[in-house]
C-alpha cells in the first residue's frame, strides 16, 4: 500500500471510526492481536503498514499509520512530509511529550527528532 486517503474524524482509506473489529479486518487483511502496552483496556490489530485500536466495544477508535506510507487529506500530502507543513494544514498542532497532537482534529505525530515516524488519525474527542 503506496498511498492512504484520510479524513479528519471520519475516516483513514475507507475504514471508519466506530466499525466493529471484524469489518476493519474484512478491509485491511488479517492483523496481529497485541497489546500496545501493559496499561491497554483491549487488544491493537496490526496489519504491517498501520496499527488499529478499539474501544471497549470493539469499535475502531484510531488508526496510526507509519512505514512508507503517504498519507493525504483532501489532496494534500501530510504524512511524510516537513512538520511546517503539516502546521499549514493542521494549525492547531501542539507539542505534547515528543508528539504533536490536534484536539480539533483528532489528529497525532510522532516526530521525536523533528522526523515524522507515524500519524494517528482519531475518532472525535479521542485526545479529550
Amino acid at each position: 500500500m503506496d498511498k492512504i486517503a484520510a479524513h479528519f474524524l471520519k475516516d483513514v482509506h475507507g475504514v471508519s471510526f466506530g466499525m466493529k473489529r471484524t469489518a476493519v479486518r474484512e478491509a485491511f487483511g488479517t492483523a496481529k492481536e497485541f497489546r500496545k502496552s501493559k496499561y491497554s483496556k483491549t487488544t491493537t490489530d496490526d496489519f504491517g503498514f498501520c496499527h488499529v485500536f478499539y474501544n471497549a466495544n470493539d469499535e475502531c477508535e484510531a488508526i496510526e499509520i507509519f512505514d512508507d506510507v503517504e498519507v493525504e487529506v483532501d489532496g494534500t500530502v501530510v504524512f511524510p512530509t516537513a512538520i511546517e507543513s503539516v502546521k499549514k494544514e493542521i494549525p492547531d498542532l501542539l507539542e505534547e511529550d515528543g508528539s504533536l497532537i490536534s484536539k480539533k482534529f483528532s489528529v497525532g505525530i510522532y516526530a521525536p527528532s523533528g522526523k515524522m515516524e507515524s500519524i494517528l488519525f482519531g475518532a472525535p474527542g479521542y485526545y479529550d
